[in-house]
Formats: structure tokens, C-alpha cells, sequence
């Protein structure tokens, strides 16, 4: 079953857009024609962007979000609250069979429901499209011009192959199957060669500038936050390669570095509340870092002990070096003399030597004395 992304934006002009839900159609057999990706980015009150079941030009359909965002029930709720609209433009599968251009095609979700069993889930809604808008004879409001086949007959250096004889009925069976998926792959190949192409574009503008005050208002919304809340500390992480990742240039990715971030960190807690306590935090990676901030009366005692050491200069740690040298040499000195006047000592005084070991204790048993002494006696009296 064929699985739409869909994103909201803010206007048709917006580089950005916000992903709002990835959809199924409740029916396999609708949705052939949609694109993998629709961005709604317009809104309508006019009579053609209602709900339209009778229409020819029309195609409707029921579709159901699958993923776990939930963003539906809020968005069909703002729609409804505001009697609007939402729709999409987007390239069609179609060409003009006199001009050959591609048709310009409609994705619109009606505010105005329709009522039966499905409406019951919160995460299914009705949308209704059309893949030529010129069928609608009415005038659609900020219509974008249609890009002729020759305009699109290359993107990024990649030919565009899409089937420009397209009969005016419909092929049926497998054959007309394959020919309307290839259709369809080669537009969503065009589509997806022309965001990286924005997306260079985008990547190209961005600048150090613009990333030191993005960072600048995340941090000053964080801490904003932080003060209305309960909270006593808050861990904020900062990672280089993350906020540099839409950087082009090497030149400008070189502008900003951690400890940048680390002073726009302290700088803004100094803005909200010199109370509060900003101490930093060894991640052990070069580009990344983490800073604690503590509310007044909410600090770790290690943490203060730490700021009251501060840090060392060089010429301080060198220093501290040579005094240490110092003692030790001193120390080794003393020893030294302290060893000469001991051996001058000794050498001045008369050492008695005595001879150990000439008193040996009898170890003999009775027995072996008592032996030795009769043979003692047989001796003698042989004598």
C-alpha cells in the first residue's frame, strides 16, 4: 500500500516546512496518481476547495495516518475552526495533449467533512484531487506557472525520460500498470533532483552569523523556560558538528566554535539571572561540550569548590612547578649532611668487636650424654 508524506508549510514562498503526517489510503485502490511527498503550503474559502463528491474532475479518498506523531486531530480541528481549506499544487502524471505540458494537479482536504463510520477515528480524514486544474474552469487564487517539458527536460544534469505520448484513454491491465508506475517514478525522480538542488542553494546561504543567532535564540527560549519552571538545573548540551551540519563553507564553519557557544551561553544566563550558576562540563570531544546551570541556593558543593579554584595561568602552574623543585632539592641537601656528620661519627668513636658464637649450648639428649660418658670411662680404664 502506497505510504504519503505529508508537510505543511507556511506559504508557498516558505523554505521550510513542517512535517504534519505519513498516510496510507484506506482503499489500495486510490492515491495511484499522488505523489510519495505533498507539501501543503495554501489555504481557500472559495466554493471549489469544498467538499466535492459529485465531481468529475474530482478524485476523493480516505486516507489514515499511520505514524505516531498524532498531528491530525489538531490540524483538521484548525481547519475547521477557521472554515478553510488546505491544499497542495504539485506536478502531475499528466500532459497537455496540444501544448504537451505538464499538468498542474490538486491535493485538497476540505474542512467541511464528510459524516459516515470513518470519520469516528480521530486519525482518518477525507481529501479529495485533481490532476489537471484546468478542468476545475475556475480560477485557482496564487496559481503557479506550469513548467513546460522542455524547462524540465533536464534536472541536474539528469535527462528527464517521462512518457510524453501518453494515450488519451487509459491502457489497462499489467502493461498500463508499469507504464503509470514508471511515470510516476520519473516525476518523483525530478521532484527529488530539485530539493537537493534547494537544498545546495540553502546550504550555500547559510553563514556563520545566522548560526550563532539561531543558537543565541534557542538558548535564550531554553532558559526563558527555565526560569518560569520548577526546575533547579538544566543540562545544556552543545555539539559543533550538529549546529554546523547545513554549512557549506569551510570558511565560515571555521567562525564557529565552542567556546562561541560556551560564551553565548554564559552571556544570556548573565541576562536573565546573575543568581544563577553556569558551570561547564568535559564531554571529552573536541566539538562538543555541556553546560550545568544551577538556580541561587542549588548548587553542588563540589561545583563551587571548583569555581573558587579557578583556573591556572601558565605562569602560575610553572611556578608552583619550580617551588616544588625547590623543596625537593632542599630536602635531598639535609639528608646528605645529615649522612656525612653520621659517619663522621661513627668513624670518631671506638667500637668494642666481640666474637659471636664461641658459647654453644649442648643440644645432646640424656641418652647420647650418658652414652659418652661410659665410653669415656672404657677408655680410661684400658689406659
Amino acid at each position: 500500500m502506497n505510504e504519503i508524506t505529508i508537510n505543511i508549510a507556511d506559504s508557498p514562498s516558505a523554505v521550510k516546512s513542517t512535517f504534519l503526517a505519513t498516510v496510507q489510503p484506506v482503499l489500495s485502490s486510490e492515491a495511484e496518481d499522488l505523489p510519495f511527498e505533498i507539501t501543503i503550503n495554501r489555504y481557500s474559502r472559495e466554493s471549489w476547495s469544498l467538499k466535492q463528491t459529485n465531481s468529475s474532475a474530482w478524485k476523493t479518498g480516505w486516507f489514515k495516518s499511520i505514524d505516531d506523531k498524532k498531528n491530525i486531530p489538531g490540524f483538521m480541528k484548525y481547519l475547521s475552526d477557521r472554515k478553510k481549506a488546505a491544499y497542495a499544487k504539485f506536478e502531475s502524471s499528466l500532459h497537455d495533449e496540444k501544448t504537451g505540458e505538464v499538468c498542474t494537479a490538486l491535493f485538497v482536504v476540505p474542512f467541511d467533512q464528510p459524516t459516515n463510520h470513518l470519520t469516528k477515528d480521530e486519525n482518518t480524514f477525507f481529501a479529495q484531487y485533481c490532476l489537471d486544474d484546468k478542468l476545475l474552469k475556475v480560477s485557482v487564487t496564487n496559481q503557479a506557472p506550469k513548467p513546460s517539458i522542455k524547462a524540465n527536460s533536464k534536472v541536474n544534469g539528469h535527462d528527464n525520460i517521462q512518457d510524453r505520448s501518453r494515450s488519451s484513454t487509459e491502457s489497462k491491465g499489467l502493461l498500463g500498470n508499469l507504464l503509470g508506475a514508471q511515470r510516476k517514478t520519473n516525476q518523483h525522480l525530478v521532484n527529488a533532483a530539485r530539493k537537493r538542488d534547494d537544498l545546495s542553494q540553502r546550504m550555500d546561504s547559510v553563514t556563520s552569523t545566522h548560526i550563532i543567532s539561531k543558537f543565541r535564540e534557542k538558548i535564550e527560549r531554553t532558559l526563558r523556560d527555565f526560569e518560569k519552571s520548577h526546575q533547579t538545573e538544566i543540562k545544556i548540551p552543545i555539539s559543533l558538528a550538529d549546529l554546523t551540519r547545513e554549512m557549506s563553507s569551510i570558511e565560515e564553519k571555521e567562525k564557529v566554535t565552542i567556546s562561541v557557544l560556551k560564551y553565548i551561553v554564559y552571556e544570556q544566563v548573565e541576562e536573565i539571572n546573575q543568581e544563577w550558576v553556569a558551570a561547564k562540563e568535559s564531554s571529552g570531544f573536541m566539538d562538543e561540550a555541556n553546560v550545568h546551570i544551577y538556580k541561587a541556593g542549588f548548587v553542588p558543593s563540589e561545583v563551587l569548590e571548583d569555581m573558587n579554584k579557578g583556573e591556572q595561568t601558565d605562569e602560575a602552574i610553572q611556578q608552583q612547578r619550580f617551588l616544588r623543585e625547590a623543596l625537593s632539592k632542599e630536602e635531598n641537601r639535609k639528608a646528605k649532611l645529615i649522612e656525612e656528620e653520621n659517619r663522621k661519627k661513627l668513624a670518631s668513636e671506638k667500637i668494642e668487636v666481640a666474637v659471636l658464637n664461641t658459647n654453644k649450648r649442648d643440644r645432646r639428649t640424656i641418652e647420647e650424654i650418658q652414652k659418652s660418658m661410659i665410653s669415656t670411662s672404657k677408655r680410661t680404664k684400658t689406659e
